[in-house]
C-alpha cells in the first residue's frame, strides 16, 4: 500500500510481438552481411592485391611487418581507449543513486525505469567503440616509431646534460612523446564524458544547484590524478626537449635551460606528483583542498619558474655576459651539429692561392679537365633531345612531379670509354600515353599497346657541331656510335620510369608497340614483354576481379586477348616502388639512369636517405622533398642506394653506411631488405654519384659551422653563403648557384689542410661534385673557396675545402658576367646575336679550378624567338681568367686565344649559327709566340670588323661610322703595342 503523499510507480510488462523481433533480426543480418561486404572491399582487396604487389618485387616481409604492427598498435590503442572512457562512463552510471532514476521517472511520466541505466551504458558503449576506432586509426599511423623504439641501436655518443646515448632521442623519444599525447587525450576525453554525466544528473535532478554530485566526482578525481601524473610523465619528456631549443643564437640547451629551466621542470614534476596522490587520497577524506592547493602551486610553478625567472635571469644576468656563459653551449653546438650532418672529417685545404699561374703546359696537364667541362645546360639539351630525339610526340625526356608539373629528366654521369674518364648527359626516352592523337586514345592502345618507353639519348658534355650535340646513343634501336661504339643496351624497353606510368597488362595475346619506324625502315616495331616483372592475373578469374576493383578498371574482365601468362605491370613509377619498398627512406629528389656495362640493362639508381629531427644540439634544416613539401631535419646520412632495373622493375636496396644507427635499427626490423654494397658490382659502383640534396645541405651547414673557435661563431665574423646564380636578365629573381659535377684533378690535398683523418692526394682525374662558396650577404661579389665531394671509389664521399687566402680578392660568377656583358668586344657581339629576332642568354657559368688557379667558362645559346619549336644552339663559349676575358666559337678556342702555345685541336666543337655567321669571332690558328695583349687587340679588332660590316649590311650608317672609329683606335694601339711605326 502506497504511503500518503507518495506516487505509486507501476512498471507494466506487456508481451511483445513476435513479428516485430523477427523482422529486426532480418534487418540485423541484412546490415551485418552489408557491413561485412563493405569491410572486405576496403580492406581485403587492397591487403591481397598489396601482398601480391610486394610479393612480386621480392619484399615481403616489409609488408608482413608493416601489416602486422599496425594492426597490434590499432587494436592495442582502441582496447586501452575503449577500456578507460566505457569504465569512467559506466562507473558514473552504476554510482548514480536509484532515487535519481525513480524521481527522473516521475518527472517523465515514464513506466521504464529499469531500462534508463541499461540504455545509458549501451549509448556510451557504442559511443566507446566509435571513438577507440579513431583512437585505433590514429596509433596504427605511428607503426614506423614503434618499431624504431622497439629496435633501436645506440649511436654511441652520450648528450651532455642528461648523459643519454644519443639513440634515445632518435629512437625511444618520438614514441613516448606520441605515449604521453595518447593517453592525455585518452585522459580529458573520459574525464569531459563523466562531467557531462554529473552536471547532467545534476541538471535533471529536483535541484540543479551546486557542484558535481558524487556519482561522477569519484571517477573525476581518479581521472584529474591519472591526468596530473601524465602531465608529469609529459614534463619530463619537454626537459629532453631543451636540447633542441633554438634561441636565436644557436640550438640546444643554454645556460638559462640548463640553470633555471631544468630547475623549474622538475619543481614542476614534483608538484605534479604531489597533485595526483592527493586527489588520490580525497577518495577516502573527501578533502578537495590540497589537492586544489598543490594544483595551483604548479601552475604558479610553470608560470614563475618556468617562465617569469628564466626571462628575467636572460635579460638581467646572462643578455649582458652572453659568450662568457653561451660559450661552452656554443661549442657543443658547433660539435654536434657537425656530427649529425657528417661534417666531422671534412679535409680542409687553406691557402689556395687562386693564382694567375696557368700557361699552355699547365693546361695539356689538365686536358681531362678542359674536355670535360659542362657545356650544355639541362633545360636547353632537353629542348634539342625533345625536337630532335623525342622522333614522335608520345616520347618525352621529362619527370613528373608530385604536383603535377613536368620537368626536363637529363641526367649526368661519367663512363669510361677507350681508357678516358668521359662525363656525358643522357636522357631516357619515355612513353606519354596522354601525348598520343584524340583517336588512338583507347583503351586498347593504353593498357596493351603504348606500354613502354625506348632506349636513351647521350652526349658528351661539352661537344657541339654546327651548335647542336653530338650524340654518343641514339635512333631507333640505339646505337652507341663514336668513344661509346662498345656500350651495348640490352633492353632498351622503359616500362618502368619517372613519367605518368598507369598499370599496364603485358604478355597478352596483343603485341606491344616497340618504337617506330625510322629511316629506310617503312614498318612500325612490335614485341612481347620477356621480363620476370608483374604480377600474374591471366589464369585467374578471381585476381582479376580483385584487380578490376583495385585499379577501377572493369574492362579487365571483358576482355578476350588475356593468356595465361598475361600480368600486370603495376606501380611503375620508379619513386613510388622504392617509397613503398623502404617507406622509412627519404629520396633524393634527382634519380638517374645508369647503363650497367655488365648487362647493357638500363638502371635508375636512387640516393635514400635515414633522416631524424631529434638529434640534441643540432641545428634544423629543411630539405625540399617536391615542389610541394619539405622535411625538417637535423641528422641525416645517405645511407641506402636504391636501383631499379627499367624493364624488369626489380627494386634492390644497397647500403650505401653500415655505420648508421637509424639503417642498422631498420636491418633489424626488416631482415634481408638492404644488400652490402660489395654486391653491386664494381662496374656499377663506378657510377654512383655523390647526391646533390644532401650536399646542398651540407654546404649550407659548414658555411656555418666550419669555425672551431665559439668567439668566431658568436660574432658571425666568418659566415658563408652560396654565391648567385648569375642572371643572363635583368628581370629574373636571384637564387642560390647549383652545385654541378666535374672531371677534374683535384689539387694536392696535403698542403695546409685541417682534417682528423689522415690526407689523401688526388692521383688522375676524378668525378666530383663541387659549388663555390662566398661571404654572407655577398652573395653576388666574391668568392672565398670552392667545397667539393668526391664521387669516385676509394675516396666517395670524402668532402674536401679550398679556401683562398684572406688577402686575395677573386672574382664571383656574378662580378663575372657582369664583365663579360660589359667588355667592349664581347658586347658588340651580344647586341647582335640578339637581334633580328633572336635571343642570346648565358648558361651556367662554372667556376673550374685548373691546377692552383681557377677559370670562367660560361656557354651562350641563341634561340629564334620567331619559331614555334624554338632550338636552341650552342653558339659561343666565353671564357675568363684574371682581368681577362674572350668569346669564341670553342672552348679550346678561346684558351688559345688566353694562353700562348695552347692546342686548339680536339674534337669538334660548336659554331655560330649560319644566320648569324657573319657576328662570330673568326676560327683562328693560334701562333704561340704572340703575347696576350697582342692575341686580344686582333681578336677586339676583327670582332669590330665583323660587326662593321654586319651594320652595313642593315644599313645602320651611324653605327658602322662608330664602330670603324673604334677599329681604327684599336689598330692604332696595335701597333704601338708590337712596335710597329
Amino acid at each position: 500500500m502506497a504511503r500518503p503523499h507518495e506516487p505509486e510507480i507501476i512498471v507494466l510488462h506487456e508481451q511483445p510481438s513476435a513479428f516485430p523481433r523477427r523482422l529486426g533480426l532480418i534487418f540485423l543480418i541484412a546490415f551485418l552481411v552489408l557491413f561485412g561486404f563493405f569491410l572486405v572491399l576496403h580492406n581485403f582487396v587492397p591487403i591481397y592485391t598489396d601482398w601480391l604487389w610486394f610479393r612480386e618485387v621480392g619484399y615481403p616481409q616489409v609488408f608482413f611487418t608493416e601489416v602486422i604492427s599496425k594492426s597490434l598498435l590499432y587494436f592495442a590503442a582502441a582496447f586501452l581507449f575503449f577500456v578507460i572512457f566505457f569504465t569512467s562512463v559506466v562507473v558514473t552510471i552504476n554510482s548514480t543513486p536509484d532515487v535519481f532514476w525513480s524521481q527522473l521517472v516521475q518527472r517523465l511520466g515514464s513506466s521504464q525505469k529499469p531500462v534508463l541505466p541499461r540504455l545509458l551504458r549501451r549509448i556510451a558503449f557504442v559511443v566507446a567503440l566509435i571513438l577507440c576506432l579513431w583512437a585505433g586509426r590514429s596509433a596504427s599511423d605511428e607503426w614506423n616509431d614503434w618499431l624504431l623504439f622497439t629496435h633501436g641501436m645506440p649511436f654511441h655518443q652520450l648528450d651532455p646534460v642528461y648523459h643519454k646515448d644519443i639513440g634515445f632521442y632518435v629512437f625511444q623519444l618520438p614514441f613516448l612523446s606520441y605515449l604521453q599525447g595518447f593517453f592525455m587525450i585518452t585522459f580529458l576525453v573520459a574525464l569531459a564524458a563523466v562531467i557531462g554525466i554529473g552536471y547532467l544528473e545534476r541538471a535533471l535532478n529536483a535541484r540543479p544547484e551546486g557542484g558535481l554530485p558524487q556519482s561522477a566526482l569519484r571517477p573525476a578525481i581518479v581521472l584529474i590524478a591519472l591526468l596530473a601524473l601524465t602531465q608529469a610523465f609529459g614534463t619530463q619528456l619537454g626537459a629532453y626537449g631543451l636540447l633542441q631549443h633554438d634561441n636565436g643564437i644557436f640550438v640546444g640547451a643554454d645556460y638559462v635551460d640548463v640553470h633555471y629551466r631544468l630547475f623549474a621542470i622538475h619543481v614542476e614534476i614534483v608538484l605534479l606528483i604531489i597533485t595526483a596522490v592527493t586527489c588520490l587520497m580525497a577518495l577516502k577524506t573527501w578533502r578537495l583542498k590540497p589537492a586544489i592547493w598543490s594544483g595551483g602551486a604548479w601552475l604558479a610553478a610553470t608560470i614563475l619558474l618556468g617562465g617569469v625567472v628564466p626571462q628575467a635571469a636572460q635579460t638581467l644576468q646572462v643578455a649582458p655576459n652572453q659568450f662568457g656563459l653561451e660559450r661552452p653551449y656554443i661549442q657543443r653546438n658547433i660539435q654536434f651539429t657537425r656530427s649529425a650532418y657528417g661534417l666531422e672529417h671534412v679535409l680542409q685545404v687553406n691557402n689556395f692561392p687562386a693564382a694567375l699561374s696557368l700557361n699552355a703546359s699547365v693546361l695539356e696537364k689538365n686536358r681531362a679537365t678542359l674536355d670535360n667541362v659542362r657545356l650544355w645546360d639541362y633545360k636547353y639539351l632537353a629542348k634539342v633531345y625533345q625536337q630532335i630525339q623525342a622522333i614522335k610526340p608520345y616520347y618525352r625526356f621529362e619527370a613528373l612531379l608530385p604536383n603535377g608539373d613536368r620537368v626536363p629528366n637529363i641526367d649526368i654521369d661519367r663512363y669510361l670509354f677507350q681508357g678516358h674518364l668521359r662525363q656525358v648527359m643522357l636522357a631516357a626516352r619515355e612513353m606519354d600515353v596522354d601525348a598520343l592523337p584524340e583517336s588512338a586514345q583507347t583503351w586498347q592502345n593504353r593498357r596493351l599497346s603504348y606500354t613502354h618507353g625506348y632506349g636513351v639519348v647521350m652526349s658528351p658534355v661539352n661537344q657541339a657541331v654546327d651548335g647542336d650535340p653530338v650524340y654518343l646513343i641514339e635512333g631507333f634501336p640505339p646505337k652507341a656510335t663514336g668513344e661509346a661504339a662498345g656500350l651495348t643496351i640490352a633492353h632498351p624497353q622503359i616500362y618502368y620510369g619517372m613519367l605518368d606510368y598507369r598499370p599496364v597488362y603485358v604478355d597478352t595475346q596483343q603485341p606491344e608497340f616497340d618504337y617506330p619506324a625510322t629511316g629506310n625502315d617503312d614498318q612500325d616495331h612490335y614485341a612481347f614483354y620477356q621480363g620476370h616483372g608483374g604480377i600474374r592475373i591471366g589464369n585467374s578469374l578471381f585476381r582479376k576481379l580483385l584487380f578490376a576493383y583495385r585499379l577501377n578498371d572493369w574492362n579487365l574482365l571483358l576482355i578476350h586477348s588475356l593468356t595465361p601468362n598475361t600480368r600486370v605491370l603495376w606501380r611503375r613509377d620508379i619513386r613510388e616502388r622504392v617509397q613503398l619498398v623502404a617507406p622509412f627512406l627519404q629520396q633524393d629528389t634527382d634519380p638517374y639512369l645508369v647503363i650497367d656495362p655488365d648487362n647493357g640493362h638500363l638502371v635508375w639508381v636512387i640516393d635514400g636517405y635515414t633522416l631524424s629531427d631529434r638529434y640534441p644540439y643540432a641545428t634544423p634544416r629543411q630539405l625540399a622533398v617536391n615542389p610541394l613539401t619539405t622535411e625538417t631535419l637535423n641528422y641525416i646520412r645517405n645511407s641506402v642506394k636504391a636501383t631499379v632495373d627499367a624493364y624488369s622493375g626489380r627494386v634492390n636496396l644497397y647500403l650505401a653506411d653500415p655505420s648508421d644507427p637509424i639503417a642498422q635499427a631498420y636491418s633489424r626490423i626488416f631482415p634481408g631488405i638492404f644488400h652490402p654494397l660489395s654486391d653491386l658490382s664494381p662496374a656499377m659502383r663506378a657510377h654512383l654519384r655523390y647526391p646533390e640534396d644532401l650536399f646542398r645541405i651540407q654546404r649550407a651547414i659548414y658555411a656555418v659551422y666550419h669555425v672551431d673557435d665559439p668567439r668566431v661563431f658568436y660574432l658571425r665574423e666568418d659566415v658563408w653563403a652560396v654565391p648567385d646564380e648569375p642572371l643572363s636578365t635583368m628581370d629574373q629573381q636571384p637564387r642560390e648557384m647549383e652545385p654541378y659535377y666535374v672531371v677534374m684533378h683535384l689539387p694536392d690535398l696535403g698542403a695546409g689542410n685541417r682534417s682528423t683523418k689522415p690526407t689523401q692526394s688526388s692521383r688522375g682525374e676524378e668525378f666530383v661534385l663541387m659549388s663555390p662558396l662566398s661571404p654572407i650577404r655577398r652573395e653576388d661579389q666574391n668568392i672565398l673557396g670552392w667545397m667539393c665531394a668526391r664521387c669516385d671509389p676509394p675516396h666517395y664521399g670524402q668532402l674536401v675545402l679550398y679556401r683562398f687566402p684572406q688577402q686575395v680578392s677573386v672574382l664571383g660568377p656574378t662580378q663575372v658576367l657582369q664583365r663579360i656583358n660589359s667588355d667592349p668586344v664581347i658586347s658588340p657581339q651580344l647586341s647582335l646575336l640578339r637581334a633580328g629576332g633572336s635571343t642570346a642568354e648565358f648558361g651556367n657559368l662554372l667556376v673550374i679550378p685548373i691546377d692552383h688557379s681557377l677559370l670562367y667558362i660560361a656557354p651562350l645559346y641563341v634561340e629564334a624567338t620567331s619559331n614555334v619549336n624554338r632550338l636552341p644552339k650552342l653558339a659561343k663559349v666565353v671564357v675568363a681568367y684574371g682581368d681577362q676575358e674572350v668569346m669564341a666559337n670553342s672552348l679550346d678556342q678561346g684558351l688559345a686565344l688566353l694562353f700562348p702555345g695552347y692546342s686548339a685541336e680536339s674534337r669538334p666543337m660548336p659554331s655560330a649559327p649560319s644566320s648569324n655567321a657573319s657576328t662570330g669571332t673568326t676560327p683562328i690558328k693560334p701562333a704561340g709566340n704572340l703575347a696576350p695583349e697582342v692575341r686580344l687587340l686582333i681578336q677586339k679588332a676583327s670582332a669590330l670588323f665583323n660587326t662593321s660590316q654586319q651594320q652595313l649590311r642593315q644599313g645602320d650608317f651611324a653605327g658602322y661610322g662608330q664602330t670603324m672609329k673604334q677599329l681604327q683606335e684599336t689598330l692604332t694601339q696595335l701597333k704601338r703595342t708590337v712596335g710597329v711605326p
